[in-house]
Formats: structure tokens, sequence, C-alpha cells
């Protein structure tokens, strides 16, 4: 039987008894469309994103003593986990405002309307640890932001995307484009032009004189 885990609350533990889960889509690129006066055809813009996708689940009620749970829990926005892919989670916004007393007392089936991320990440993090140049391999679909901790002084450059640090002990969060260090802002310590990704399949790894360790953490992605 299919189920699913909302905000850290599973289906089961609020009597919901799961009718129709589907696959859930590739998500689309964002792709601009162009009108060109004297052109034939349409001009197409890549703006190198993805768009968020619509993902129902049809559920059925049992208990009725669970609608307050129901209606708190079956809001906003979290973390959601599917039975149909235990192995990762997906960023998700429930979209439909629904009164769940409604549907308990009288059909007691009602559809829940995710607005998912496009990007669905894996449950496990992935943590590596490099003290020389070399390649790691990432799993998934999609290229992904890591987390880099630098310990030493000096470059790195990931598949060709140098980066230089000025202090040793520096966090760089490439998905929130931030740098820190002991819980401070330390943008001003490093210089780069791009924040690294991981794409899929095998990463180089260049580790330049003075840097002593480099742990890369991340986590696989799913389109």
């Amino acid at each position: 039987m299919e189920s699913f885990t909302f905000k850290d609350i599973s289906s089961d533990s609020l009597g919901l008894i799961i009718k129709d889960m589907p696959l859930v889509p590739r998500a689309e690129k964002n792709i601009e469309i162009v009108e060109v006066s004297g052109r034939n055809g349409n001009l197409h813009i890549d703006n190198e994103n993805y768009l968020s996708k619509s993902y129902s689940v049809i559920c059925i009620a049992t208990k009725k003593d669970k609608i307050d749970s129901i209606n708190s829990s079956l809001s906003g926005t979290g973390k959601l986990t599917l039975s149909k892919y235990s192995d990762r989670y997906f960023n998700a916004t429930i979209k439909n405002q629904i009164d769940y007393t409604l549907y308990l007392n009288t059909f007691h089936e009602f559809p829940i309307q995710f607005d998912l991320d496009p990007i669905a990440y894996s449950n496990q993090l992935t943590e590596q640890s490099l003290t020389e140049s070399g390649n790691i391999n990432v799993g998934g679909n999609v290229e992904v932001f890591p987390t880099l901790i630098i310990t030493g002084v000096g470059n790195v450059t990931i598949n060709g995307y140098p980066l230089s640090v000025e202090e040793t002990g520096i966090t760089i969060d490439c998905e929130l484009m931030n740098c820190t260090k002991n819980g401070l802002s330390a943008n001003d310590k490093v210089i780069l032009d791009e924040f690294p990704k991981l794409k899929v399949g095998n990463n180089a790894i260049v580790i330049g004189e003075g840097i002593t360790q480099l742990v890369i953490k991340y986590r696989k992605g799913w389109l």
C-alpha cells in the first residue's frame, strides 16, 4: 500500500488510505518563447533552470477523529517523501486550500495538490574527503550544488571552475552562494567567478599547493 510523509507526519498516522499515487513527472526546462517579427518560427531562450511541477495524490479518509490533525498537517511547505521514491525527498507546497471536514463527513475521498520543486534530493548526504587531486563520481540525473569545507590556503578547481581561499577552515555553500567561517561571513576571503556544480558522472577535482583537505558534501538530484 502506498503512503507519503509530509513535514515528518505520515499519511498512515492521519488515517489516510492512498487511492492513487501516480509517478512524478519530469520537470520541464524553463524555455522562454519569443515571437520575432520577420523571423520564421519562434526564438527559444533557454534560461538554464527548471519549472516547478504539479502533482496530486488521491486520499481516502478513514478516521473522523483525525480531522484536527489533518487540517493542521496538510498545509504549507515542507519535505515530502513518497513510498514510490523512498530514497529521496521533494520540497513541496500544498496548493489546494480545501475544507477537509466536508470530505471527511460527506465524501471521504479528496485530492492533495502539491507544487513540487523541480529537483528531488537523496535522503542520504554524501560526504567525500580529498587530500590530493582526483575524481569523484556523482549519481542521480541532474547536476547539483555541493558544500565545500576547505582546510588550508590556496586554490581549488572543480570541473574547470577555479576558486581561491585566503583563510583556512572556510565553508562554501554553493547552493546558497555563501561562504562562512565559524558561522560568520567569509565571502571576502574567497575569490571565484562562479560557484561550482557537480555534474552527473565523473567530476575532476584539482587541489593546489597549500590546501591540505577538501571535504565535499552533496545530495544526488533527480528531475
